[in-house]
């Protein structure tokens, strides 16, 4: 994929996602738990959480070495919600945006051979293009959460 054209899918799904969190914010939903312990501000940490591991990532080239990314799934987001409990929702949705921008910044000085290239950030084994690497933290993963709120506050899939 091109840059360019990541940029605008990143973007555009990026907007979706901010635009149900803002629904689900007017209607004052976002105090309702939506698993058995998470509410909607441990939806977005966990979420920014990763896009600033992302980052760091891209920065470093490398995930190899990485406490976080070495951690199986079910810790690496044990320990995100445990390390973002006393942010207030406001603080979270700040930083979220924050590290979105920051992102969206380190993709742009990035070119399209390191985005397409599936050896840019070294692994302990295997390979992953770089730009899929970026969807699976971002676009794909804000769909994830997003189902999981359109289902539990009957929402609609809408701009």
């Amino acid at each position: 994929m091109k840059k360019k054209t990541l940029l605008k899918k990143l973007r555009y799904r990026r907007k979706h996602w901010d635009s149900i969190v803002d629904v689900i914010i007017k209607k004052g939903l976002e105090k309702e738990k939506i698993s058995e312990k998470w509410y909607v501000k441990d939806a977005i940490a966990h979420i920014t959480w990763y896009e600033k591991e992302l980052i760091e990532a891209l920065e470093n080239k490398s995930i190899a070495e990485s406490v976080f990314w070495n951690m199986s799934v079910e810790d690496r987001n044990d320990m995100i919600f445990d390390k973002t409990q006393d942010k207030t929702l406001d603080e979270i949705l700040n930083e979220s945006k924050s590290i979105f921008d920051a992102l969206i910044i380190k993709i742009e000085m990035m070119s399209n051979e390191e985005l397409n290239s599936d050896v840019y950030i070294k692994r302990k084994s295997g390979t992953r293009v770089t730009w899929d690497f970026i969807g699976g933290i971002t676009f794909w993963h804000y769909e994830d959460h997003e189902d999981l709120f359109i289902e539990r506050f009957d929402l609609e899939y809408e701009l």
